[in-house]
Formats: C-alpha cells, structure tokens, sequence
C-alpha cells in the first residue's frame, strides 16, 4: 500500500446528512432572520451578531461533523478526533475493534478511539454487524500486510491474531482444551463449565492493548489460542485431539520469542499445580516452577503454581 492508495473513513452517511442539514440550515436561515432584522429596525448590531453566530455554527459543523476521520497509510493510521490526532504505527497496533465511543485502535502504550466510526451498544448486545465491524476487519486486512501471521506450509500451522469478534471462538476452544483434561480438578455434575463468565474475559481481552491474542490454525481449521502480555502468558491451550503434535510448543515457543523480544530478563505463567501433564509440557520446555502459589478464579479454587522460562537473549551480569 502507498500514500496514493490510503484509504479514509469519515462519518457515515446518517451523520453527514444530518451534519450538511444543519450546516445548510445555519447558512441560509439565520443570514436571512439577520437581514430581515436589519431590514426592518435598520440597526446593524443584532444582524452581525447573528451573521458571527453563522460562522461558529458552520465551523462546529466542519470541526466536529466533516473533520473527524480514520486514515490507513503505509505507516500506520491516523485517528483525527475534532481536539485531538494520534497515529500508531501497523508494528505497535494491538487491538482494532469497534466501540460506543468510536471504533479503538490501541497499543501497549496508546489507545485512541475514531470518533468517526462508532457502534452503539445496543448494535452490541444483538450482535448485529455494523458499518463499524466492517472498518475494523478492513484494517485488520491491512494489519495482516504488514504484520503476516506465522505459517509452517510442511505442517500447515498457521498463528495468527485473534479478531475483536472472535470471543466466542476462544470460548469454545478453550473449554474443548479444558474440559477433558480438568475434570478432575472441576468436576463437570459439581462444577459446569463457566462459559459466560469466559466469554466475558475474552471480551475483555480482545480489547485490551497490552494482551496479544492469537489463534493457531491446523489446515485452516483453528484448534489453539494463547494469550500473553506484561511478561506473562496469560492462556494457552490445544484441543484435545489435536495434542502430541506440535501445536502447544508452537504456541508456546511463539509467546515466549515475543515475551523475550522486549529484552525483560524472564517470562512468567501460572499453572494448576493437579494438572501434571501440563506441568510436564512446560518444564520439557525450560520453564521451571517457583515457590509461588495461588488459588484459581473458578469454584472449587484448585490450586496454581507459578513457572518462569529465563530469557535467552537478556544480557548476563558481569561478576
């Protein structure tokens, strides 16, 4: 992509015509009451006032209705607030997603919400696609330009990010990684699953700028996710059928070389101290387990230990 080819998203049609309405309104009606005031008391005062309260009426029209706009460059984008611009660049994006308040465009250290292009809440909780779901996976295409997911073509795993639409997605994969593998720590009769309260957190995290989601995908069929940010992975699971193939330590491998990629001396994960296979994964992957304990979100509480992997890459100490 190119600066000739950039692509610009102002208001939606609703709001410009209403927005040309009330500018074309402001322009003709009040310089007409000015003139027919002056015509009729001949004094010049209340014209001009009226004349002035044109000018700032057509430039709140322009300011807050015309100004407003979201650019896609080849470096990055742009959100043009009517009292604010930020830019991120496409390798510190994070989160691209739609909002109340305009769609989010966020980094770990940024976060800015066009104006321009928002969904209401009650768009929300009917799940309706709006003009402003399209937006946000037009420029999740052209994040992909920029930032490709990682593909293996010999094994046909592909590790790409998770989309703002994709919590229900994660739900489901995360309770096929969980449910045949836990059970003994969360009896299913005693303990269902919390599929809405997981659903939420996903949500949550989906939006989150400092949290990187991503989906491992077997042949285009998704079978993982993991989830990290902050020196930590945060979730990381494969389901069940898929386990033993190299999908887990792909994930893993792939969270813990973006971890260390911020030169922090080591990385960090929590996992149920009664799940020993998952235990046996990460310390055959140098992670090692720590004093640390705590108890889990979800009833019966089981317990968790804390592992930590050191970095690699970090610069030792010098004696």
């Amino acid at each position: 992509m190119s600066d000739q080819t950039r692509r610009v998203w102002r208001a939606g049609k609703p709001g410009l015509v209403l927005v040309g309405l009330f500018a074309g309104l402001a322009g003709v009606a009040i310089p007409v009451l000015a003139y027919m005031i002056y015509r009729s008391e001949g004094t010049p005062w209340i014209p001009a006032l009226l004349i002035g309260l044109t000018v700032l009426a057509l430039a709140y029209a322009w300011r807050f209705g015309l100004h407003p706009r979201l650019v896609a460059t080849d470096r990055g984008v742009q959100v043009v607030n009517p009292l604010h611009r930020s830019s991120l660049e496409w390798d510190d994006i994070t989160v691209i997603a739609p909002g109340e308040n305009g769609l989010v465009v966020a980094s770990e250290e940024q976060r800015a919400e066009a104006w321009c292009v928002q969904k209401s809440n009650r768009a929300t909780r009917r799940a309706r696609v709006t003009r402003a779901d399209l937006i946000a996976h037009q420029l999740l295409d052209i994040l992909e330009l920029f930032d490709p997911p990682l593909e293996d073509d010999q094994t046909g795993l592909r590790i790409r990010r998770a989309r703002f639409d994709e919590s229900r997605l994660l739900t489901q994969l995360e309770r096929g990684a969980s449910e045949a593998t836990l059970a003994h720590l969360f009896p299913p009769d005693q303990y269902p699953y919390p599929t809405a309260e997981i659903q939420r957190r996903w949500r949550r995290l989906l939006r989150d700028g400092r949290t990187h989601v991503h989906i491992l995908q077997l042949n285009d069929e998704p079978v993982g996710y993991v989830a990290f940010g902050d020196g930590c992975v945060q979730h990381l699971g494969v389901l069940p059928e898929h386990t033993r193939r190299g999908c887990g330590s792909a994930l893993l491998e792939f969270a813990s070389l973006e971890l260390f990629s911020t030169a922090d001396p080591e990385a960090s994960l929590w996992v149920l101290t009664g799940n020993e296979a998952a235990r046996a994964f990460y310390r055959a992957h140098k992670w090692t387990e720590t004093d640390d304990h705590r108890t889990s979100e979800f009833p019966p509480h089981p317990e968790s230990v804390r592992m930590v992997r050191k970095n690699p890459t970090a610069p030792r100490r010098s004696r």
